[in-house]
């Protein structure tokens, strides 16, 4: 429970009430709808928008994606079938060009990650050995270099046990350990709000949910790994060819019909990895 309906009102509410998660979910999805009403995608929206440079057309996608994301969030609890699809029917994100991102640029306006690094001086942001060890490196993922960086004192690539002290972790000339890319720590890398990844995982599933979405759940979860390879690779300079993402989804821990686990650890895994 969070305060919600009485919220951000100090000067008439210094107490607010804690609302139910579900009358939250309820009216966030009211607050898109509302939204959504109000775009005009024949207007240019407003000046200094970061995200979309004022195409109102691009607003609306995301407000559908979005909804869809919300409707999820919900839907072991509450019948949510019915908002997913009128968001999914009124039109998601259809490609990374659609991608909610927030566009930092050089110092003084660039990514909070690159002023934690370079100019306060926190040197901990290291690889994970779950995610790195045990899921990147064993499926050959081409995203790897865009998100780390092989240790300085081996070239080798191997991430920090959790629960180590942060001095291992730290990035020194003999660090054993594999710090964040260049590309993670830039200070133009783009803030990501939502993706289109994120939308094809989130069809997929509803596609499993047997939900009236067009495409199957294969063939929404391999447009989903594809469109997170392609964004990631090709922020990265190194953009991945179709035969290397094909590769990557052939692998049988990849393959939707051959990895492991049901529907839900399939999907969960690979959107774990795009987020």
């Amino acid at each position: 429970d969070n305060p919600y309906t009485e919220a951000l009102k100090a000067d008439a509410n210094k107490t607010p009430k804690y609302d139910k998660q579900e009358a939250i979910y309820d009216g966030l999805l009211a607050e898109i709808d509302e939204a959504i009403a109000l775009i005009d995608e024949a207007e240019t929206g407003p000046e200094g928008d970061v995200v979309y440079n004022g195409d109102m057309a691009a607003w609306k996608k995301f407000a559908n994606s979005l909804k869809m994301r919300l409707a999820l969030r919900i839907v072991d609890r509450n019948a949510a079938q019915s908002e997913f699809e009128a968001a999914y029917n009124s039109g998601a994100f259809e490609s990374n060009d659609d991608n909610a991102l927030l566009h930092y640029g050089e110092f003084p306006s660039g990514n909070p990650i690159y002023y934690n690094r370079y100019v306060s001086g926190r040197n901990d942001y290291c690889a994970s050995d779950v995610f790195l060890d045990s899921t990147l490196t064993p499926l050959n993922d081409p995203r790897r270099p865009c998100f780390f960086r092989p240790a300085s004192a081996t070239g080798l690539w191997i991430g920090e046990v959790y629960g180590l002290t942060e001095a291992n972790g730290a990035q020194t000339p003999n660090s054993r350990i594999s710090q964040r890319s260049l590309l993670t720590l830039s200070a133009t890398l783009p803030g990501i709000f939502m993706d289109y990844a994120q939308v094809e995982f989130m069809i997929a599933e509803a596609a499993e949910r047997g939900w009236a979405v067009t495409g199957s759940a294969e063939d929404h979860y391999n447009q989903g790994i594809t469109a997170s390879i392609s964004f990631w690779t090709e922020l990265n300079g190194t953009p991945a060819s179709g035969a290397d993402i094909a590769a990557y989804l052939a692998q049988p821990d990849v393959n939707y019909q051959t990895a492991a686990g049901d529907w839900k650890q399939k999907i969960g895994v690979q959107k774990w990895i795009a987020l």
